[in-house]
Order: C-alpha cells, then structure tokens, then sequence
C-alpha cells in the first residue's frame, strides 16, 4: 500500500514534507491527520513497506523528514536505513517504533538514524521531535536517551583530544537522569556557567551541538565500546 505526491521545486517557506513507512494502518493514519493539523508540516508518503517508499523515492518523492517503523514486512527498518538515506540523502530519518532493546537501537544510530522515538510518545512530543529534526537536532525518547548517553562511561578514545573526562561524563549521566544545568550544579558544587562549559567541551571534542548528536557521533564513529 503506498499513498504519494510526487517532487516538485517548493519555495523556501513550503511545509516540511513527512513521509510515514509504517504497515499498522490505523496508526499511520491517525499519525497523517495529526500532521495534518500543522500548518508548517505536510505529508507526502504513506507506506506500507520499505520497497513500496524507496520505488516511490527513486521517482522524485519529496521527503524532508521520515517516520520509519522498524517491525515492516519484507525488508525491515533497520535493512531500510541506508537506502533510504542514499535515495532520499536530504532526509533526516526518525524511527519510530515500539523496539526499546538496546541492540536495535544503536543498529538505528550506526546506520544513520537522526532521532528514535517509541509509538507511545505523545502527539506533543512526536510534533516536539519533528521541530527538533528540523533545527538539525536528534531526538531521543527519554527511556532511549537514558540508555544511550550512559554508554559514555564505555567510551573508548582514539586521540587524547577526543578523550571525555570524568566530570564531563558525570555530567552526561545526569543530564540522562533528566537533571537541569542549574539542578547539575547543585548536585555537584559548581556553577551552572562550569556545566555550561563542560557541555561545550564535549560538543567541541565531537564536533556536535547537542547530546543526543554527541552519542549517534561517537557511535558512527566507532568510539563507543559496546563490550559487556
């Protein structure tokens, strides 16, 4: 089942193009009207299947950001990543799924997934995340973010310079903890500008601009150690 509009030149101010890969009905449905209620959002794609979207794809379909499940029939979401990024490369690609084990989502990250969300997440918090997407960032669900940033205390550098320090890794495990800057420098006696500039040291050693970039970064990168 595929639902598409073909490509076409759009001016700068053009709603952000969605493409929905989902084979739950129902919820891709009901994922396409709430978009629907978004000025600044538009649905372009509803797909059953993984083959379905990149056939449509490789005929000129338009897609600024992309909602993938993971569970599909015939390929699979993760199978599906690296040709969708090759046959849609401007698209930034959220998966969103009911999969929270931790090997299916950093296989997500490492095939070059910019945000992971579970189905349970809020219309708020999924137009929240598409926002996010949009300004470059990486949006993570709470539980994922959680579960990705503590990997950091498996950091394995391969230059001093990229090498994060004991604080600075303190300090990402309380920001997965869901703690403020202002709430971290309680906690640890220093001041919130201090926190401030430990998080910019990290963002500067990676090359990023926010944490959940900073984890998908490092993993690309092979710098995590995901050794028991």
């Amino acid at each position: 089942m595929a639902e598409n509009k073909p490509s076409a030149q759009t001016p700068a101010n053009a709603p952000v193009s969605i493409v929905l890969i989902e084979d739950h009905a129902v919820y891709r449905e009901s994922i396409g009207k709430a978009l629907e209620s978004i000025d600044h959002y538009c649905c372009t794609g509803q797909f059953s299947n993984l083959e379905d979207a990149l056939e449509a794809a490789g005929r000129g379909l338009e897609a600024d950001i992309i909602l993938l499940d993971l569970g599909l029939p015939g390929m699979n979401g993760l199978e599906g990543i690296a040709p969708l990024r090759e046959q849609l490369p401007d698209a930034r690609i959220i998966v969103l799924t009911a999969f929270t084990d931790r090997e299916k989502v950093f296989a997500a990250l490492k095939a070059g997934a910019h945000g992971y969300l579970i189905k349970a997440a809020t219309a708020t918090r999924l137009i929240s995340a598409l926002d996010e997407v949009t300004g470059g960032g990486t949006p993570l669900d709470p539980q994922i973010a959680g579960m990705v940033l503590n990997t950091f205390r498996q950091l394995r550098p391969i230059s001093v310079e990229e090498k994060l320090s004991e604080r600075e890794c303190e300090i990402l495990l309380l920001v997965a903890d869901g703690l403020t800057k202002q709430q971290i420098a309680e906690k640890l006696d220093i001041s919130s500008h201090t926190v401030s500039a430990h998080l910019r040291r990290v963002f500067d050693k990676l090359h990023v601009h926010s944490l959940p970039a900073a984890v998908s970064t490092a993993i690309r990168r092979g710098l995590l150690d995901f050794s028991p």
